[in-house]
């Protein structure tokens, strides 16, 4: 008998909750000093606003935000929410992948991207920027996991994918000079599909693109349209509801199949299609008409919300759920 075996599961769920804990709260670091360009290492903690370097106890991940009622213990100011949510998102991620598979290498690696994950969302999140070298490890470590079987695709598949994905995205990201005039999104998220591609390989990664479109749908409209009426934009703000209960419809349709008669379907589904495209074309004139935001000397405009913490979110629910995924989809469209 495995001398593992005898170890109660709460206890290595424990241990490894805790781990993810103290991982979560060091992806901080990573995170907001390569946004900064700060040492990662050498340079201790510090309050960003009255900058006094912390104690070991006001570093504990979750207990010093509860016990410092999230403030700091200097100067009183706010902590940002985004420390303990930061800790909490990893330590789940860790735990689900010790349930998942077990303590195995497929975990251990998994742990390892869901960190990366993590951390671009993060940078994405705050300023709208993927720092390079982080995709780069995960390209690496997408790659190894491909090497070493872990996944669903070998390394000639992987390899194909981390292509594929990338060319994809170089591609629709540029189609945007045609249509707005700049980007449709940062290059950091080409660089996360590269990693992507070589986990899921190309086929894997078409279903990763698709739930991430969905999941930027549904998380972003919905500020498009308030922000379009706080502005009194009534034709924007309509183009955006259109494209958002369009999407909904054509979902409905498929899924419940409520409408028996194909010719009904298919008139409803032009007709669906229509009035999509109006609503783009309204929203790509928005955005050729807009004055973009001054940004600094040199660096590339886009055009379109962060797209890479959609993608990242996407590529997590695969990883459990990808067979599942695929099996609905078949079904979606027979």
């Amino acid at each position: 008998m495995n001398n593992l075996e005898l170890i109660p599961v709460w206890f290595i769920a424990l241990y490894v909750g805790l781990f993810g804990l103290c991982v979560g709260s060091f992806l901080n670091v990573v995170a907001l000093r390569g946004l900064s360009g700060e040492n990662m290492v050498f340079e201790r903690s510090k309050c960003p606003k009255c900058q006094n370097q912390l104690k070991w106890y006001m570093n504990i991940p979750l207990l010093s935000y509860i016990f410092l009622r999230g403030k700091c213990a200097f100067c009183k100011t706010k902590i940002s929410f985004q420390y303990p949510l930061v800790e909490f998102i990893c330590a789940s991620m860790f735990l689900l992948s010790y349930f998942a598979f077990g303590l195995s290498l497929k975990a251990l690696f998994l742990c390892i991207i869901f960190a990366l994950f993590i951390a671009m969302s993060t940078t994405d999140f705050l300023e709208t920027v993927i720092i390079d070298y982080h995709a780069y490890i995960l390209l690496g470590v997408s790659l190894l996991y491909s090497y070493l079987n872990l996944g669903d695709v070998n390394i000639i598949q992987a390899l194909i994918g981390a292509g594929f994905g990338f060319l994809v995205f170089e591609v629709l990201a540029r189609l945007g000079y045609l249509f707005a005039g700049c980007r449709m999104f940062g290059e950091g998220d080409s660089l996360i599909a590269l990693g992507l591609g070589a986990i899921f390989g190309w086929k894997g990664l078409i279903i990763v693109i698709a739930l991430s479109i969905l999941i930027q749908t549904f998380s972003v409209i919905p500020i498009l349209i308030y922000q379009s009426f706080k502005e009194n934009k009534k034709a924007l703000c309509v183009s955006y509801i259109l494209v958002f209960f369009s999407i909904i419809l054509l979902f409905l349709m498929n899924h419940f199949q409520f409408i028996k008669n194909d010719v009904t379907y298919t008139i409803l589904t032009i007709f669906v299609a229509i009035l999509l495209l109006w609503a783009l074309k309204n929203i790509l004139a928005e955005i050729r008409n807009k004055k973009l935001d001054e940004t600094k000397e040199g660096e590339e405009k886009f055009c379109l919300m962060p797209f890479g913490p959609a993608l990242l979110i996407s590529a997590t629910i695969c990883i459990f759920y990808v067979a599942q995924i695929k099996s609905y989809i078949l079904n979606f469209f027979s």
